[in-house]
């Protein structure tokens, strides 16, 4: 049987866990989507990635046929950098066969879209869903 000083201890003890629980904050998401397009044309073959050092996240999506993208998948809101690269780099060892459609992806694309170190473009991503439609210039 329980003292009372028990019970109390019992009862602060889950009060305090229970308040612990519900003081995590949680952080705006949103969603992107947009096309990408070289020169007013469509650009396909090659995926966009977006990077946040101030929301310490990121994400990619391949472009379609169209040059449309989606990214599904919430990510944190902030500032990100915006670059292309081929796709499969970053999740898969390069091919060593030297795939030719991943080399002609770019070949159009300035390089200084194709790092993000070097990239100009930039967006904010915003709770809720964003488009970000990216005409590049040759």
């Amino acid at each position: 049987m329980l003292t009372h000083s028990r019970m109390a201890l019992c009862l602060m003890l889950t009060a305090l866990l229970t308040a612990c629980g519900s003081s995590v904050e949680e952080v705006p998401t949103g969603t992107v989507s947009g096309t990408v397009t070289l020169g007013g044309k469509p650009l396909s073959g090659a995926r966009v990635n977006f990077i946040s050092g101030t929301a310490g996240a990121g994400a990619y999506a391949d472009l379609q046929q169209d040059g449309t993208y989606s990214i599904t998948e919430p990510i944190a809101a902030g500032d990100y950098k915006v670059y292309l690269s081929s796709p499969g780099l970053g999740d898969a060892p390069p091919d060593e066969t030297g795939n030719q459609e991943f080399k002609d992806a770019l070949k159009e694309v300035p390089q200084k879209y194709q790092s993000d170190q070097t990239t100009e473009l930039q967006t904010v991503i915003k709770e809720g869903e964003n488009t970000f439609d990216i005409d590049l210039k040759p």
